[in-house]
């Protein structure tokens, strides 16, 4: 690819006519220019396209006065390296007799684009320097985008010549009560500008995400507007709406985009240990493992297992958590408690504690090995009597199953939160869409997209609350954003009529059959399910 970039200068001109004369080819330097000369008054944030030229620019302020004008002129090279004498400062050339009516006071590159095999321009502009606003909307962004350079490379056929302009100061300041929220608070976040702003959009970043998510109005947010003030509030924050908060906007001809990072610490809730509590005996298990998982989105946290007595730590990451594990060699000779210490720069630190009792009578209570009603084989250690034995859900299922060792010494019912993996992401989706993050009416026809495939794999009471509360949540986003989502695109979207049908009414008949009947147990993970998180 070759390379070619934008070169500006400012003139003091006191000539009628001069624009012209700089529009002619210069075939010694291999430059042209792209553009007729423009007052530096419009230059900040005018089109490019409807420049004055300079006897325009004479009739209106009387013939003889000097004006500002800026010349913006393209230089090919056929390396893609960028010459060493343009890498640094541009010098000002000396003024000759011949250019006595032009005063040259500023020299300065503005772009720099790499032009591909079909002529292509990928045109990326140089700092203090950007696309106007108009020109954004009529090109396409180089991919991937520049991060925090709103509209900062665009793409440019053969035939266009197009140059960046200089920015003027920023025109608004974005402000936040606090940029470390205790969770359950409420974050606000005031955009306050000096000029009128248009198209005025909120965005998160979440940590470790490709890409931002849009905020609008939801469970969660709120959003106020007027002349030169815009607020986004969020209530009830948790660690989900951590990250950074771009709002942007468009002024005076140009597009910005301000930051701010929000910080949400982890509560312990958030943090999943297995097991949270364990019986064992050392003569049937002289060694176990012990661990606690946080979200991915928070991988500034570092953890610390105690006691070490040699026993080995480590880390693994699964596709949505990080889970740190202590291998303990050798059976503690009494109860002990084990600790997870959860620490990250700036925060409190948290502290996950697991108490592992040790059966000091071999052959007590346990022993058992039996087949859970809703999954595949798991074994159930000896445990003592009067405590819980604990197992991680088999296959591709999150959460723990428990089982009681009854003081009579006999095992008591299998108690499951285990939840397919597709399902609870497609909840915690919907979760987020209700509370306000994301657009509802690209992303609640794909949610209904995969819920036909999720609907033949349930396979527990879990499973089946996760679903319907999926669905309910659905319909309250549709309802409150006022989307019409007909019945040709939701057929499209599944795997065919008859499929989607079947799922939808098999759903309903379950839900149905089930909530009459239900205890006050699976009401309450019901209403939980269903919260906007």
């Amino acid at each position: 690819m070759g390379k070619h970039e934008h070169h500006t200068s400012w003139a003091r001109l006191g000539r009628p006519g001069l624009a012209k004369e700089l529009e002619k080819p210069c075939s010694a330097h291999r430059a042209r220019v792209t553009t007729p000369a423009t007052s530096a008054a419009s230059q900040s944030g005018q089109g490019q396209a409807g420049g004055e030229s300079g006897q325009q620019l004479d009739q209106e302020r009387g013939a003889g006065e000097s004006v500002l004008v800026s010349v913006y002129v393209q230089l090919y090279f056929s390396s893609e390296r960028r010459p060493a004498a343009l890498s640094g400062p541009l010098t000002l050339p000396t003024a000759s007799a011949s250019s006595a009516p032009v005063t040259l006071t500023g020299l300065s590159l503005t772009a720099e684009c790499d032009v591909t095999h079909k002529g292509c321009s990928y045109c990326a502009c140089l700092s203090g320097y950007q696309w106007n606003a108009s020109i954004c909307s009529h090109h396409r962004p180089c991919q991937p985008p520049v991060k925090r350079r709103p509209c900062g490379c665009l793409v440019f056929s053969p035939a266009e010549a197009r140059y960046c302009q200089l920015l003027p100061p920023v025109p608004a300041a974005l402000s936040l009560n606090s940029w470390l929220q205790t969770p359950g608070d409420t974050l606000h976040l005031t955009l306050l500008t000096s000029q009128e702003t248009t198209n005025l959009n909120w965005f998160l970043w979440p940590t470790g995400s490709p890409s931002p998510i849009l905020l609008r109005a939801g469970s969660r947010e709120s959003l106020t507007s007027s002349w030169n003030r815009a607020v986004l509030s969020i209530v009830n924050i948790s660690h989900k709406w951590a990250g950074e908060y771009v709002c942007c906007f468009e002024a005076r001809g140009f597009r910005w985009e301000l930051h701010q990072m929000v910080r949400v610490p982890l509560q312990v809730t958030d943090v999943a240990g297995l097991p949270d509590q364990l019986s064992i005996s050392c003569a049937t298990s002289p060694g176990f493992q012990l661990s606690c998982c946080i979200p991915s989105a928070h991988l500034g946290y570092t953890a610390s297992r105690g006691p070490r007595d040699g026993n080995e730590a480590s880390l693994f990451n699964t596709p949505d958590s990080q889970c740190f594990v202590l291998a303990v060699q050798r059976c503690p000779a009494a109860d002990t408690m084990f600790t997870c210490d959860l620490q990250s720069p700036g925060l409190s630190p948290l502290r996950v504690a697991v108490s592992v009792t040790i059966i000091q009578v071999l052959g007590a209570w346990g022993g058992d090995t039996t087949r859970p009603e809703d999954s595949s084989t798991i074994a159930w250690n000896v445990t003592k009597t009067g405590h819980v034995a604990q197992a991680p859900c088999p296959g591709k299922r999150r959460g723990i199953v428990k089982r009681p060792c009854r003081p009579e010494g006999v095992w008591g019912p299998i108690h499951s939160s285990c939840m397919d993996t597709g399902l609870l992401a497609l909840l915690l989706r919907a979760r987020l869409l209700r509370a306000g993050q994301g657009w509802p009416v690209d992303e609640v026809p794909q949610i209904l997209a995969q819920l036909p495939e999720r609907a033949v794999v349930v396979t527990s009471p879990t499973d089946l609350l996760a679903l319907v509360a999926t669905m309910t949540i659905l319909g309250k986003v549709v309802a409150h954003a006022r989307i019409q989502l007909n019945g040709s695109a939701l057929e499209s979207s599944a795997l065919g009529k008859d499929r989607l049908l079947f799922s939808l009414v098999t759903l309903v008949s379950l839900a149905a059959y089930l909530f009459p009947t239900c205890d006050h147990q699976s009401k309450k993970k019901y209403a939980k399910l269903t919260k906007a998180t």
